[in-house]
C-alpha cells in the first residue's frame, strides 16, 4: 500500500526552484512560532557576541527563517494546513537540543531517522528535491550578502562561509521539525 505523503510529494509537481523561491516569500511574512522566534533571536544574539564580526549574527538568523520556511512550505504543499500553537512548550536549549539531532539526521542523509515520519521524506526524489532547493538558497544568501567579500577572502575562507550559512539553513528546517515533533505546535 502506497503512503499518501509519499504519493503527493512524488506527484506534486513542487520543483526544487518553487520550494526556495516559495520558502524566499514566505520568510517575509513573519511566519515563525513564537518559539521558533525566541530561539532565532536567541541565535542570532549568541553568534552576534561569539563570531568575529557581529553581521555573523544576522546571517544567521535570516538562515535559520529561509530553512524554516522550506519546512512550512513543504507543510503547506502536503495540505497539511497552517500549525497552531498548543500552549505546550519547550526551552531554548530543549528546542535546540532537538533541532541538532533532527539536523545532524539530514545532514548524513538517514531517511530511515526516528524523524522520517515528521519530515515526510520518503524516496530519493523527494531528499534530492529538498537538497537541491537548499543549495539555491545557500546560493543566493552568500550571493547576495557576502559577494562583496568574495576578492578579499581566500578559496577556503568562502567555503567556510558557505558551510556556516548551510549550517544555519539546514538547522532552521530541522527546528520546525522539532516543533511539530515536540508539540508545541500541531495540526
Amino acid at each position: 500500500m502506497s503512503d499518501p505523503i509519499t504519493a503527493r510529494l512524488a506527484t506534486d509537481g513542487l520543483t526544487a526552484e518553487g520550494l526556495a523561491y516559495r520558502a524566499r516569500a514566505l520568510a517575509q511574512a513573519h511566519p515563525l512560532s513564537a518559539l521558533a522566534k525566541r530561539y532565532q533571536d536567541w541565535a542570532s544574539a549568541d553568534q552576534g557576541s561569539s563570531q568575529p564580526m557581529p553581521e555573523v549574527g544576522i546571517w544567521a538568523a535570516t538562515a535559520l527563517l529561509a530553512g524554516y520556511c522550506v519546512r512550512r512550505v513543504e507543510e503547506e504543499d502536503l495540505g497539511l494546513g497552517l500549525a497552531q500553537e498548543t500552549g505546550a512548550d519547550m526551552t531554548i536549549e530543549e528546542l535546540d537540543s532537538a533541532a541538532g539531532r533532527i539536523a545532524a539526521e539530514l545532514r548524513r542523509g538517514r531517511a530511515d531517522g526516528p524523524s522520517t515520519l515528521v519530515l515526510g521524506h520518503r524516496n530519493q526524489a523527494d531528499e534530492d528535491r529538498l537538497i537541491r532547493a537548499l543549495d539555491r538558497i545557500v546560493t543566493s544568501e552568500v550571493s547576495n550578502r557576502l559577494d562583496h567579500w568574495r576578492e578579499a577572502v581566500d578559496d577556503a575562507a568562502w567555503r567556510e562561509l558557505e558551510e556556516y550559512v548551510t549550517w544555519w539553513l539546514v538547522q532552521g528546517y530541522a527546528v520546525r521539525v522539532a516543533e511539530i515533533a515536540a508539540g508545541t505546535v500541531a495540526r
